[in-house]
C-alpha cells in the first residue's frame, strides 16, 4: 500500500465541498497501521491534517502523517496546520505538492523542521510512503503488498518493491495534475478549463441522423470502452464542475455524476446559449430531473429567457424534491463576450476546474474562443466504430477543426483507446 495514495482517496471527497480551499486528504499512520484519516472541509472549518489528527486521537503522538498537499502555517480562518501537527507531536510529515501559496510555500517545511520534525516532500514522499512491511521481492503470490492505485491505470499490480516504487512515481504525477488547476486557480483567480472529447477512428464524434420532411438530429456515437470510460468518471470527481451544451443533452439525455470512480458528483453546467428548453424537455431530460445535492444545484448559462425552467424552480413543474436551478442570463452579443462572462462568474465562485464535454458545434466556438486550458482527445483503434456507424445509414459528425499551436503533452493507449493531452 502507499499511504499517500490514501490521503490522495481522502482529497476526492473534498473536491466541490472546500472551495475556494484545495481538496487536500490526510492519513496519520503509526508502526504501518493507519490511525487517522480526514479531507478538507467547507470554508471556516478544519482543514484534512487536523480532521486526520482528531480521528487519531492520542496515537497521533509519535505517528507519521501524510498529506496531499503541503500543510498551511498561517491564520487564516482556521489557525495553522503546521500548530496542529507539532502540538500532536507527529514525528515525520510527508506531503506530495508544494502550495504556490506565497504564504505557504517553502515556509511550512522550515517550520516543522525547527519543531524536530522530518519532513519530506514531493516524488520522495511519495516513493517513501511505500509500506515497506511484508516486501519480499522473490515473493509472486497475492499475499504481497500491493498499492491501491486506479485499477484502470495500472497494468496489474506489483509484486515486487521496485514495482510500487514506480507506482508511487506514477502517483506523484497524478497528484500533480490534480493539483494543477489549484495552482492555475492561486496564481490568475481564474478556473482552469479541460475539454474532453472522443473520436473513432476516422474521426466522427457522433452521428447525423435525418428525420422526416428534411429534419437533422445529432445522435450518440459509443466511441470508447470500459477503461477510458472508467478515466473520464476521474476526471469528473477531480473537477468542481461539469459543463455541456444543449444540444449534448437534448442527444444523449446524460445524468453528468460520478459513477464509475470514487469522488464527489461535479456541479452540472448547461450551456444553453439561444435554446430555450421546452416545458416537455425539462420534464424528460435527466440532468433537470435527478436530485440535488445541497450547494450543487445546475447552472444554466443561457441568452434567451427559460420560463420552463422558471416554473420548475417555482414548483409548478414536476421536479425532484427540493430540487433547484440557478438560471444565469447572458447578454453580449458574441460567444467569446458569453464564454468569457460565465468562466468569470465561476472563478468568482472559487471553482478550480471545469471540465467540458462538448458537442461538434461548442468545440468549435471554444477553440475559436481560446479560453480553455487542455484538451483530453480519446481516439479509438477499433474499426467497428465506424463499422457501427456506417451499418447505421447515418452520417458521421465530424469533430472540429483542432486550434493552432497545440502542443501535446502525453499519450497512453488503456484497451482500445488512446489519449492525448493536448495543451495551448
Amino acid at each position: 500500500m502507499n499511504y499517500l495514495q490514501l490521503a490522495f482517496e481522502q482529497s476526492l471527497f473534498s473536491v466541490g465541498i472546500s472551495r475556494p480551499n484545495p481538496a487536500v486528504g490526510a492519513v496519520v499512520v503509526k508502526d504501518g497501521i493507519v490511525v487517522g484519516k480526514g479531507r478538507t472541509q467547507r470554508p471556516g472549518n478544519a482543514h484534512a491534517e487536523v480532521m486526520a489528527l482528531r480521528d487519531a486521537g492520542e496515537l497521533a503522538r509519535g505517528a507519521a502523517i501524510y498529506v496531499t498537499l503541503e500543510p498551511c502555517c498561517h491564520y487564516g480562518r482556521t489557525p495553522p496546520c503546521t500548530k496542529a501537527i507539532i502540538e500532536a507531536g507527529i514525528k515525520e510529515v510527508y506531503f506530495a505538492h508544494a502550495d504556490p501559496n506565497p504564504l505557504v510555500r517553502g515556509k511550512s517545511r522550515s517550520i516543522l523542521e525547527e519543531a524536530g520534525i522530518k519532513v519530506f516532500e514531493g516524488e520522495e514522499a511519495c516513493e517513501r510512503a511505500v509500506a515497506d512491511t511484508g516486501w519480499d521481492d522473490s515473493c509472486s503470490h497475492d499475499g504481497c503488498k500491493v498499492l491501491s492505485g486506479n485499477p484502470a491505470a495500472m497494468a496489474g499490480e506489483p509484486e515486487t518493491r521496485a514495482e510500487a516504487i514506480a507506482e508511487a512515481r506514477m502517483l506523484f504525477h497524478e497528484i500533480e495534475r490534480f493539483f494543477e488547476a489549484y495552482d492555475f486557480y492561486v496564481r490568475n483567480k481564474a478556473t482552469f478549463v479541460e475539454i474532453k472529447s472522443a473520436i473513432s477512428q476516422e474521426g466522427y464524434m457522433g452521428a447525423v441522423v435525418s428525420g422526416a420532411k428534411g429534419t437533422v438530429r445529432n445522435a450518440p456515437l459509443k466511441i470508447t470502452a470500459q477503461g477510458a470510460n472508467c478515466w473520464n468518471h476521474e476526471l469528473r470527481a477531480m473537477s468542481d464542475a461539469i459543463l455541456v451544451g444543449a444540444g449534448t443533452v437534448l442527444a444523449d439525455n446524460p445524468l453528468l455524476d460520478v459513477r464509475l470512480a470514487q469522488g464527489n458528483n461535479p456541479v452540472k453546467i448547461i450551456w444553453a446559449g439561444h435554446h430555450e428548453f421546452s416545458a416537455d424537455e425539462v420534464a424528460t431530460l435527466r440532468v433537470f430531473q435527478a436530485p440535488v445535492e445541497e450547494g450543487k444545484a445546475p447552472l444554466v448559462f443561457t441568452c434567451v429567457p427559460q420560463p420552463a425552467l422558471d416554473k420548475l424552480n417555482a414548483g409548478e413543474a414536476p421536479a425532484a424534491e427540493n430540487f433547484a436551478i440557478e438560471v444565469v442570463a447572458l447578454s453580449n452579443a458574441s460567444f467569446v463576450a458569453n464564454w468569457h462572462e460565465m468562466h468569470a462568474n465561476l472563478s468568482a465562485r472559487g471553482m478550480h476546474r471545469l471540465m467540458v464535454e462538448p458537442g461538434a458545434r461548442l468545440a468549435a466556438e471554444i477553440f475559436k474562443c481560446g479560453l480553455w486550458n487542455r484538451l483530453d482527445l480519446w481516439q479509438s483503434s477499433d474499426p467497428a466504430v465506424d463499422r457501427a456507424l456506417e451499418s447505421s445509414g447515418a452520417d458521421g459528425l465530424a469533430y472540429p477543426e483542432f486550434p493552432t499551436a497545440l502542443v501535446a503533452r502525453e499519450s497512453f493507449m488503456l484497451g482500445p483507446d488512446v489519449l492525448t493531452v493536448y495543451s495551448r
